[in-house]
């Protein structure tokens, strides 16, 4: 099931963006960037205000949040993370149909991330296109 964050999902969405960087990122990062970019502890307070703000669009399995997209009224994707129990497994793909059929249904005409060099893969396979490297991000662009 795809639906927005309701209360309660910021255990499951702290816990996600957490293992993604250290257990999907490790290859593409050096455990000093890994550490800037997640520094643990697991902060669930910081989640729960940053989700009842953002509200993004969960992902639910057997009552478990195993992905989210943060999509800001701008039509800029912050957050994209995907448990990595779950990863290649078309969680974060379903999540993105539903952002796509939203920014429709709000009438954004670009979607935009920057995207790390593991998500740069997946960003692409949607429709976006790399336009350059900030720093260890790549911003990209889809357009309708």
């Amino acid at each position: 099931m795809i639906r927005k964050y309701k209360t309660g999902d910021e255990r499951y969405i702290a816990r996600i963006y957490h293992d993604a960087i250290f257990q999907l990122a490790v290859g593409d990062y050096s455990q000093e960037q890994l550490q800037a970019w997640a520094n643990p502890p697991v902060n669930c307070d910081h989640w729960r205000s940053r989700c009842e703000t953002k509200k993004p669009f969960v992902k639910e399995l057997d009552g478990h949040v195993v992905g989210f997209i943060e999509l800001d009224p701008d039509g800029h994707i912050d957050c994209t993370y995907v448990d990595p129990a779950y990863s290649k497994q078309g969680v974060m793909s379903e999540i993105m149909c539903a952002i796509k059929k939203e920014a429709k249904q709000r009438n954004i005409r670009r979607l935009f991330a920057e995207v790390s060099k593991t998500a740069r893969p997946f960003f692409e396979r949607q429709g976006f296109v790399w336009i350059r490297d900030e720093d260890n991000f790549v911003r990209m662009e889809w357009y309708r």
